[in-house]
């Protein structure tokens, strides 16, 4: 029989698997530790909102403490508190050592391959130094789990109790199953919320291998969910677009949760922020990790012509603040090649909260001019912070921009040229985009999402 209030359960392994390799929480363990968060607001689901973690096996459930989640969580956002490292260009280029100026000396038929020996020989020795760190930090969480476990709440849900997805789980090989099975043995519903399916739609985007990873994990799971939510219209557009392609049912028609405007308010009094921002002088911003998907190319594109078809001009820095990710050598190497632009280039590697918020507060105005995305947390953030932001007008972008962002087509440098100088060297038109978003921006909280998905069931 089913109960009348039903308790609600919250995988958060992914939470966990993630905290073992990284050292700072991604947009995903954000938006869903926020939600966690908001869920024990509600003043008629608080008691009834429980987190859970897998066995060793990975083929059930034990439950875990708020606390331990809490604690985890504040522990990736204390690692994301480090000093940033700035790089920029110099006004002369070093010197090259002894060692380079002995390689200097080779042909070049011997030197050029010589070059690339090294620095693959270089990066497998990080590689392996990382896969033995990795490996000892397996073996010792695996043995705190066993321990911990041995010890641990059973879960036993009651009939109609929900089960809820709300991060990152498709490392899991056998997810589907697990859902399978407390829907059928314990009677319970089940909830999923999607970020993207970018896996899917990009694969060329992706590290190898996790396309596969992925869909596999997708298309097994979607038939197990009794509700799937997701983040955008667009997300929901194109998640109900592929499960017609794949030819598999979904019970109910995909819910949109509303995206909150940012994050658990961070340390505001922020030494370091200030005297970066002091350093800058006028700049322009763009926030979040570097990768190919996020077309930082095209930007690093319009402000060389920039600089070269405005001579004598004062040209804004460009700020990329957020550290490098997938597919982003090359791009790398031409910032360097370049001398990161003779310095009108600036790459802030892992701010902290404090220090984005400093950066947005006192930036000219922000771009995003990504291909894709699932929501646009950079952009609603820009706009909370009262800076107009220049975005891609693909995916779900415009729907962040809340109407209030001049956009662009992410394949068109020079639509972007034009929109971005117009920001830059017309003082009226940056008043008026200003003034634009002090009017009309409406802040969102994350107790519209938690709500939503809680009242669904």
């Amino acid at each position: 029989m089913m109960t009348a209030s039903p308790r609600f359960w919250i995988d958060v392994e992914d939470l966990f698997d993630y905290a073992r390799g990284n050292a700072r929480p991604s947009g995903i363990q954000r938006v869903g530790f926020e939600i966690y968060l908001a869920m024990q607001t509600q003043d008629d689901f608080r008691d009834r909102i429980g987190f859970l973690r897998h066995n060793a096996a990975g083929t059930d459930f034990v439950i875990v403490p708020w606390e331990e989640v809490r604690a985890l969580y504040e522990k990736l956002i204390r690692g994301a508190e480090a000093a940033p490292v700035i790089e920029t260009g110099g006004a002369t280029q070093p010197e090259p050592g002894r060692l380079r100026r002995l390689a200097l000396r080779l042909p070049t038929i011997l030197r050029v391959p010589l070059g690339r020996f090294i620095v693959h020989q270089s990066q497998a020795v990080r590689d392996a130094a990382a896969m033995l760190h990795a490996s000892g930090q397996v073996l010792r969480d695996a043995a705190r789990e066993k321990e911990k476990q041995s010890g641990g709440q059973e879960f036993s849900p009651a009939p109609g109790d929900v089960l809820l997805s709300l991060g990152a789980p498709w490392s899991h090989a056998s997810y589907a199953r697990l859902f399978r099975k407390y829907r059928e043995t314990h009677g319970m519903k089940t909830g999923l919320l999607i970020h993207d399916i970018i896996p899917l739609l990009w694969p060329e985007w992706c590290q190898p291998g996790l396309p596969r990873v992925f869909r596999r994990w997708l298309d097994g799971l979607l038939p197990e969910c009794d509700r799937v939510f997701a983040v955008s219209h667009s997300t929901k557009r194109d998640l109900t677009a592929w499960a017609g392609r794949a030819a598999i049912p979904l019970r109910h028609p995909v819910d949109v949760i509303p995206m909150a405007s940012g994050f658990a308010p961070v340390r505001t009094d922020d030494a370091a922020g200030r005297q970066i921002v002091q350093d800058l002088g006028r700049y322009v911003l763009v926030t979040g990790t570097m990768e190919a998907r996020k077309n930082h190319t095209l930007l690093f594109r319009v402000w060389r012509r920039l600089i070269l078809e405005n001579p004598g001009r004062d040209i804004p820095k460009l700020v990329f603040a957020g550290s490098p990710g997938w597919l982003v050598d090359d791009l790398l190497q031409q910032i360097r090649n370049s001398n990161f632009l003779d310095s009108h280039l600036v790459l802030i590697r892992s701010p902290s909260d404090a220090v984005i918020n400093t950066l947005l507060r006192n930036c000219l105005f922000t771009v995003f001019p990504s291909f894709y995305e699932g929501w646009g947390l950079p952009v609603t953030e820009s706009l909370a912070h009262g800076r107009p932001c220049v975005i891609s007008d693909r995916s779900s972008l415009p729907e962040a921009g809340q109407g209030l962002a001049e956009s662009f087509d992410p394949d068109n440098a020079t639509e972007a040229l034009e929109k971005i100088s117009r920001l830059i060297f017309d003082g009226d038109a940056l008043a008026a985009a200003e003034r634009r978003v002090a009017e009309g921006f409406k802040p969102v909280t994350w107790s519209g999402a938690a709500r939503q998905i809680l009242t669904t069931f």
